[in-house]
């Protein structure tokens, strides 16, 4: 399963499901007002809930770097001696 970006960009996966959610709310308001608050009150505390674990993890999070931040500069790093290796090789052979 392919990784989301970090930079938070309007692509990111958890903008389409929140977008999602809101039309489908409205969809059901529309359809019936009293269902349509039973919704957006399960909605809300959903969005509360993800509010809550948002700020409570996010901030012992910003004390280091993630293990998945980690691995991508090693992966960097790597492609970058990958490529310096490949010139100073080619170098050597075409001297």
């Amino acid at each position: 399963m392919p990784l989301s970006p970090d930079d938070g960009t309007l692509f990111y996966p958890k903008w389409f499901v929140l977008g999602f959610a809101l039309v489908a709310l409205g969809l059901i308001a529309h359809y019936d007002p009293r269902l349509g608050i039973a919704a957006g009150a399960l909605l809300g505390s959903f969005a509360a809930l993800w509010l809550y674990f948002v700020l409570k993890f996010r901030l012992a999070a910003e004390e280091g770097p993630s293990e998945r931040r980690l691995l991508i500069d090693r992966v960097r790093q790597q492609l970058r001696n990958r490529r310096k290796a490949a010139t100073t090789e080619a170098e050597r052979s075409g001297a």
